[in-house]
C-alpha cells in the first residue's frame, strides 16, 4: 500500500502538463535568416553551376 502512486486531481494534472518553454524571439529571426540564407546560397551554387557547365 505504501509504494502506490499519489493521486492527483484532474485540475492539478492539467495545470502542471500545460506549462511549456516557448522560443524568444530572436530564436525565430535566427531560423529564418538561416532558411533564407539556405535559400541563396542554393540559388548561387545554381547559377554558378550553370555558368561553369556553359
Amino acid at each position: 500500500m505504501e509504494d502506490r502512486a499519489p493521486v492527483v486531481s484532474p485540475a492539478e494534472e492539467s495545470s502542471t502538463s500545460t506549462t511549456r518553454q516557448h522560443e524568444g524571439r530572436g530564436a525565430w529571426v535566427l531560423t529564418c535568416y538561416g532558411i533564407c540564407g539556405l535559400a541563396l546560397f542554393g540559388v548561387l551554387a545554381y547559377f554558378f553551376s550553370d555558368f561553369i557547365s556553359h
